[in-house]
């Protein structure tokens, strides 16, 4: 009897600090490259991520350049490193290259997560599969 008060206890406890990361903000410091769909049929280029708040069409923020024939994956700085409400509104990650321009994106969309505290968030659409690395304020 005991036993089942303190994980009811214990479990609501937990529900109750995870809840309240609905007004956190997230700094995003690196997003690491796993994947992208046409990884081995691109010439050779310099490739480079985008964050765009989903309601805007400018970045907020743009990672340093490398090159393509890198092997994946790839961790590269945000800089600057932007503050995102990640459960407030849809985000979107975009991988360009410096010749043949856009190549894949993905959203980042909270409500297709139940409960999260992303340190290191994996975000993948069809072309392209990218994890978000930061913190909460």
């Amino acid at each position: 009897m005991k036993i089942t008060k303190i994980l009811s206890l214990f479990t609501f406890i937990i529900f109750c600090i995870s809840c309240s990361n609905d007004d956190n903000i997230f700094h995003l410091k690196t997003i690491r490259l796993n994947e992208y769909e046409l990884h081995k049929s691109l010439p050779e280029q310099h490739l480079y991520l985008k964050v765009f708040d989903n309601e805007n069409t400018s970045s907020m923020t743009e990672t340093e350049s490398f090159p393509s024939y890198l092997p994946l994956p790839v961790t590269v700085k945000a800089d600057p490193s932007p503050q995102m409400n990640l459960y407030a509104r849809p985000y979107r990650i975009e991988l360009w290259g410096d010749v043949s321009g856009l190549i894949g994106s993905s959203t980042v969309n909270m409500d297709d997560y139940k409960i999260v505290f992303p340190i290191d968030m994996e975000v993948k659409s069809e072309n392209l599969e990218v994890s978000l690395l930061g913190s909460w304020e």
